[in-house]
């Protein structure tokens, strides 16, 4: 039953990529395929270190960006609250992330991105 539920009211995150990031540069961009489908939200997850994440830029099948300023500290295992993008569900070449590279520790971090239909 809560599985029907749950996908009942879009609550279904689905992987769209990943990126390993390092302190040696301050952004790195995700590319999804136009194969994944349209979303109305998104949100990124950190793994193996705790990164603050500074600016996120969305960048669409239409040519259209989406730039959000962010300033969250993502600890390790931890993950950003739902991005809402703006208009109807929509379908995302890539997303940069732009983040405090001086935040990410030694061995650098996993940022996963997932949407939400």
């Amino acid at each position: 039953m809560l599985a029907s539920l749950v996908s009942q009211y879009g609550l279904n995150w689905q992987a769209l990529g990943a990126r390993a990031i390092t302190r040696a540069v301050d952004h790195d961009t995700i590319f999804v395929t136009g194969e994944q489908g349209s979303f109305h939200a998104i949100k990124l997850t950190v793994r193996g270190s705790t990164v603050r994440i500074r600016r996120v830029v969305l960048h669409f099948e239409t040519g259209e960006a989406q730039d959000l300023v962010l300033h969250g500290l993502v600890p390790d295992g931890g993950e950003t609250k739902a991005i809402h993008l703006k208009g109807d569900r929509r379908a995302i070449r890539s997303i940069e992330v732009w983040y405090d590279a001086k935040s990410v520790g030694r061995k650098g971090a996993v940022v996963e991105l997932d949407g939400r239909d």
